[in-house]
């Protein structure tokens, strides 16, 4: 199937998902060494469900899967993300 076809199915999907399939999902990812990276531009910050500030979503958000290899050249530890950019990154990019 074709990215632009399975993206078409995908968002039909997406909205029907339980928190449990995300996490089924993301332990997936996980077991292939893979990760989620969530670049977002917003200063927002919302409570995360396990206590914390996390950012709140925005449309000009980026969502990318990267290695292990790929967060300790970011200087992340290994696990998923939400990142703020910042405004002088967005304007480079």
């Amino acid at each position: 199937m074709l990215a632009q076809e399975m993206g078409v199915i995908f968002t039909k999907h997406v909205g029907h998902m339980s928190a449990k399939s995300w996490t089924e999902f993301l332990h997936q990812l996980e077991s292939k060494g893979l990760y989620i990276v969530i670049e977002t531009t917003t200063n927002g910050r919302v409570m995360s469900p396990f206590g914390g500030l996390m950012p709140m979503p925005c449309k000009s958000e980026t969502l990318q899967i990267v290695s292990s290899d790929e967060l300790k050249q970011r200087g992340l530890p290994l696990g998923h993300h939400i990142v703020t950019k910042s405004k002088v990154d967005v304007v480079a990019t």
